[in-house]
């Protein structure tokens, strides 16, 4: 593949970094309670979530943005102070949705698909995925590779190589990720997340301001459109 037009490759590069950031941040949400570290990501972040209701038209995505919104400005309020009473609280929701021994809701893929009788195989197919393409989760890490936040970094990683790839006009490369990124959505992403979030947001009760409500809604969305985008990008590369 010699060429490709100065405007898909603007849009893709464009396009590759704002999913970038958007992956880190689902990653960061879902593998462990915010640090201070986290404090103004989401402020960084919302003016790009709101510009993408001109796409994403569900009645789930707006609320999600509007209860996004209102965890930011709670966030943004906050003194110095105050924000160490905001990560303990994190951390006290945190635990009670993800970590308590009997009530934790599950977050990887197996958990949701042993139904069909795939759940072994199911985290064979996303070790063997992460080796092709040489993702190496953080040494740190001590979650299944089959975690939402793994697979959320994951994603990044190929946003990422993307970015490096139409950087150096290498369009061989930029077309196989793009079907990486394809087939790991539509194949894999699309048939359990969808399930985890009707089921997180289930054990909400209290939604005014609530991180992992907001975050989950509107990264169950976002990924039903990166599908269609990337499949666009995709015909587009190939055409």
């Amino acid at each position: 593949m010699n060429n490709i037009s100065n405007t898909l490759k603007d849009n893709m590069h464009s396009a590759g970094v704002i999913k970038t950031n958007f992956y880190h941040y689902f990653f960061k949400v879902f593998n462990m309670y915010p640090d201070t570290s986290f404090i103004g990501s989401t402020a960084r972040l919302i003016p790009y979530f709101e510009e993408l209701k001109k796409h994403i038209l569900t009645n789930d995505y707006s609320i999600s943005i509007n209860v996004l919104k209102n965890y930011n400005s709670y966030e943004q309020s906050l003194d110095e102070d105050s924000i160490e009473d905001l990560l303990e609280l994190q951390q006290d929701i945190f635990t009670e949705l993800f970590l308590d021994s009997v009530y934790a809701i599950p977050c990887t893929a197996s958990e949701y698909l042993f139904s069909n009788n795939m759940q072994i195989r199911e985290k064979d197919k996303v070790i063997n995925i992460y080796e092709v393409n040489n993702f190496i989760p953080p040494e740190e890490n001590t979650l299944p590779a089959d975690h939402i936040s793994i697979e959320m970094l994951y994603m990044q990683q190929l946003n990422a190589l993307l970015i490096k790839f139409l950087e150096e006009e290498n369009y061989d490369n930029v077309a196989n990720l793009l079907q990486e990124q394809y087939n790991f959505l539509q194949a894999h992403l699309l048939t359990w997340v969808n399930e985890f979030t009707v089921h997180l947001k289930e054990q909400i009760t209290q939604i005014d301001n609530n991180l992992y409500y907001a975050v989950a809604g509107i990264m169950n969305e976002f990924i039903k459109y990166d599908k269609t985008l990337t499949e666009e990008f995709l015909k587009a590369v190939k055409g």
